[in-house]
């Protein structure tokens, strides 16, 4: 992983119909992803998202397809 990826740990996270998350957005900062994750969920209220802190290094945003293994909820 790179130093750059490394910065970018907390991400917004979506749940399929499948049970399956998929990251869709990633943040340097809690605040950041909090803010987008209100955003998101003001425009699209029936999808369901999370905020996580998300270590597992994949850059690209749509293929992240498995669970993530520690996340965190957001209390919102």
């Amino acid at each position: 992983m790179t130093y750059k990826d490394r910065l970018h740990c907390w991400a917004i996270a979506r749940l399929l119909p499948t049970q399956q998350w998929i990251i869709v957005a990633r943040f340097r900062s809690r605040s950041d992803a909090d803010g987008h994750f209100q955003f998101l969920r003001q425009t699209i209220p029936h999808v369901k998202f999370e905020v996580v802190f998300d270590l597992s290094g994949d850059s690209n945003r749509l293929s992240s397809l498995a669970r993530p293994s520690n996340p965190v909820s957001s209390p919102l």
